[in-house]
Order: C-alpha cells, then sequence, then structure tokens
C-alpha cells in the first residue's frame, strides 16, 4: 500500500458523512498542509474510483463477464467468481469500502437462517415446507446503475433490469441492496488478517452467501436460492464491454422511474416498453 493510500486509510477512520458534506474550500487546513479529505479522494481517484460529493454517487469502470453458471454476484474484480459474476472490475475492493463509508454508509448485517423449532414431519417437507427460518439482510439501502456506448450512444439502465429472475420468469423486480461493509479476518489459521473481499475478489453478492466477506447483498424474497439468477441477453450489453457502474447514496430518477412505470402497469394502467 503506498503512501497515499495509507493516509486514506487513516483519514477514512476519522472522517464522517457529516465532515464530507461540507466543501472543500470551507475546510480549515494548517499553512503549508494539503486537505486531508483531498488526500482522500486523491486515493480513491488514483485506485480508479470517482467520489462525486454533491451528487453523492461513487463510479468505476467495469466489464461484462462471461458467466456459464446462474448468477451469484453482480459484481467481482480478478480474483473473484467469473463463472458465477455478471460484472468485472479491477478496482480493489477493500478501497471501494472506504468510499463507500465516505459516502456515510454504515455496516449492515447479512441474512440469517435459522433451523425450524420444530422440524416440519416429512409429508410437509414433501409438500415443500421449508427447514429453516430466512431472515433477510438488515441495513442501508444503496442503488446502482450501469452505464455504456452502443452505436455512438449512451445506455443507462437500472443492474437489475439486466438480472433474469429464473423463478418469476421476467426481469427481476422489487430488488434491494445492502450495505454490509465486508470484513477483516484471517484467510488461514495463523495468518495475519485481511480484507476478506480483497482476498476473495467477490465485492456484490445477488443471492444470500456466508459469511459476509462481500461490500454488499440483494434483499429480494428469492435471493436464498444461489441457481434462480441469469442474465436478462435482450438488453445486456455483449461480455467484455466497457462500462461505468454507479453507486447512488440516493434513489436516483432514473429508477424512480422505472418503479413508478411497473406500477403502472401492474395496474393495467399502462404497458412497459
Amino acid at each position: 500500500m503506498n503512501m497515499l493510500r495509507r493516509t486514506a486509510w487513516i483519514t477514512i477512520l476519522s472522517l464522517t458523512s457529516s465532515c464530507l458534506a461540507l466543501p472543500a474550500q470551507e475546510k480549515p487546513t494548517a499553512a503549508g498542509k494539503q486537505d486531508p479529505l483531498a488526500e482522500m479522494l486523491a486515493a480513491f481517484k488514483e485506485g480508479g474510483i470517482e467520489l462525486d460529493r454533491e451528487a453523492k454517487t461513487i463510479s468505476i469502470k467495469a466489464e461484462l463477464g462471461r458467466p456459464d453458471q446462474p448468477l451469484e454476484y453482480l459484481l467481482i474484480n480478478p480474483r473473484g467468481k467469473g463463472h458465477e459474476a455478471l460484472l468485472v472490475t479491477e478496482v480493489k475492493p477493500s478501497l471501494l469500502n472506504a468510499a463507500m463509508l465516505a459516502l456515510g454508509l454504515e455496516k449492515g448485517q447479512n441474512a440469517r437462517m435459522k433451523d425450524k423449532d420444530p422440524l416440519p414431519t416429512l409429508e410437509e417437507i414433501e409438500k415443500g415446507a421449508p427447514l429453516v427460518d430466512i431472515f433477510p439482510p438488515e441495513g442501508m439501502q444503496v442503488w446502482f446503475t450501469l452505464s455504456w456506448e452502443e452505436e455512438g450512444k449512451k445506455q443507462e439502465v437500472a443492474v437489475e433490469d439486466l438480472l433474469v429472475d429464473l423463478s418469476a420468469e421476467a426481469v427481476a423486480s422489487e430488488v434491494q441492496w445492502i450495505f454490509l461493509g465486508g470484513r477483516m479476518a484471517a484467510p488461514y489459521r495463523g495468518d495475519p488478517p485481511v480484507f476478506l473481499a480483497d482476498f476473495a475478489g467477490n465485492l456484490i453478492s445477488i443471492c444470500y452467501l456466508e459469511p459476509p466477506n462481500h461490500l454488499v447483498t440483494m434483499r429480494h424474497k428469492r435471493a436464498s436460492d444461489d441457481q434462480n439468477w441469469w442474465i436478462e441477453t435482450d438488453l445486456c450489453p455483449k461480455p467484455e464491454t466497457q462500462v461505468t457502474f454507479t453507486i447512488h447514496r440516493n434513489k436516483p430518477e432514473l429508477i424512480e422511474k422505472g418503479e413508478a412505470a411497473a406500477a403502472k402497469a401492474k395496474k393495467g394502467e399502462t404497458r412497459l416498453p
């Protein structure tokens, strides 16, 4: 880790969302010393992360992956599970996590499962009764959009528009993305602790996965099924297309409009395009 990035990590522990809300020019600094917030933003930029304090967004570069199995991850880096992921980025997970903390996000709780007590009978199991109770993840919500150039025109979508819910035989809907924040631990017994998303390379999950080494998880009534998600091939750009992946602290207008159109279509007032 170079000195600039080390400084960013130290700074992120002391800065809060209220600090970020102040314009840079209003931050007093000692004569001859660089504004620590400016240092942190520069470290993010060096690592491929554009943090827009006014818009409360984070943008990174990624490319469409080549998964050949049902999707478990929305976003990985090259160390991650490429055969089960939609997007691949070169950005370091720990640095992206720091940027999300810099937007004022707080660590949430991963989904949990607990054996039913009492367990269902064999007859109930044969009829489809579950063996466990599932408690969805809890925490602060974020929103994701994806943009790219296609035939000279900018395309922009909510990322869930690129996911197919196989059980519903439809594009994913009623999706929430919950910030978990990753975790530090030793990858092997006796090793020093590391940020495990850096070690494994998996950043954002589409289904409920344990342990919560990733930064963000989907919250959905079918997210416990790791065989339920696939690519919406009609809308999705071709593999290796270069895209901009944007994390939004507040719900973007694009998603608000999409939700409103879906609600009207559900009521039969109009048809989706």
